[in-house]
């Protein structure tokens, strides 16, 4: 029993760990919060690993940024 109620209090952290994830990248948080809830441990994953990265310093950016934050070059 201790590993259900473990479980049912990991997935929301997930969830909102997917929603901070995508806003910081620019995407749609509800719908990361929603696949959080769903995927959980997965989603969290996909969603710190997603993003798009300038090629000049590797900073992650909103996907639809044309100049990037950090070093100020066109993307």
């Amino acid at each position: 029993m201790e590993y259900l109620t473990t479980g049912l209090t990991a997935w929301p952290v997930f969830a909102v760990g997917c929603a901070f994830a995508a806003e910081k990248r620019g995407g749609n948080s509800l719908t990361w919060f929603i696949l959080g809830l769903i995927f959980g441990p997965l989603a969290f994953i996909v969603a710190i690993v997603s993003g798009k990265r300038c090629p000049h310093c590797l900073s992650i950016m909103p996907k639809e940024a044309k100049v990037c934050a950090s070093c100020r070059k066109d993307v």
